[in-house]
């Protein structure tokens, strides 16, 4: 049982890291991409009738979208082209505006699918129950062990024995059960994605009430060195001769 649990726990638990690192990835991705369109929105678009449509729909697809790491992805990406944000900004920006536009749209939707790629569950719930049940059986085949009748220093054995295997095997699988978990846990993502795009948020924020952040001040000129007049001067008759 202990061979059984020690394989399939760390199976479990390669699988789960690097899934966890792969959604770090592909948000980080998704996040910069997000920030692109965003800017490209808000230099292109800005004085047409539909700039703030289109803010409303990068708002409407961070909040609903790619905030929403409790939701499962294939719910996510099972919902009509109607009803997706970025759609509509395809169909928004489809006319009279510059290919730049669609495509950072393109590069965002495929970025988002390898963040849902990424989200989407691999280990069954029926892989954890076959570890929590390995972990117990472990438990039970030591406190067979106390059947017959022990020595003193044999029975403080055993108990040390049973105590720190049992602390040893919870601590295991709750560091599991944190990576298999998709929100609000220690390894998971998404303290970090709210602080992430927190940036992202205030400013469509203050977009959508009006303000601007253009910055028409040019830079100082770089400094212009002159070049020595005497020794142009003693240079051309060397020259000449």
């Amino acid at each position: 049982m202990s061979v059984l649990f020690s394989i399939l726990a760390g199976n479990s638990y390669t699988s789960l890291y690097s899934q966890n690192e792969a959604i770090y990835c592909a948000l980080f991705a998704e996040v910069s991409e997000a920030k692109a369109l965003m800017e490209q929105i808000a230099l292109v678009c800005s004085g047409r009738p539909f700039y703030r449509s289109a803010l409303e729909n990068i708002r409407r697809y961070v909040k609903h979208d790619l905030r929403r790491i409790d939701i499962p992805p294939s719910v996510l990406c099972a919902c009509k082209p109607r009803d997706d944000p970025l759609e509509s900004i395809l169909y928004l920006t489809s006319v009279g505006v510059p290919s730049a536009v669609y495509e950072t749209v393109r590069s965002l939707r495929q970025r988002r699918g390898d963040r849902l790629g990424a989200v989407q569950r691999k280990l069954p719930p029926v892989q954890m129950a076959l570890l929590y049940v390995l972990g117990g059986l472990n438990l039970v085949g030591l406190l067979l062990l106390a059947l017959r009748r022990p020595s003193a220093a044999e029975y403080h054995l055993c108990r040390g024995l049973f105590a720190m295997m049992a602390g040893g095997l919870m601590m295991t699988m709750r560091v599991i059960h944190e990576l298999w978990v998709p929100v609000g846990g220690a390894y998971n993502v998404d303290g970090v994605l709210r602080v992430m795009i927190r940036g992202l948020e205030d400013e469509l924020d203050q977009r959508l009430k009006g303000k601007t952040f253009s910055d028409t001040r040019l830079p100082p000129p770089p400094p212009s060195f002159k070049r020595p007049i005497k020794a142009d001067a003693q240079a051309g008759p060397a020259t000449s001769s």
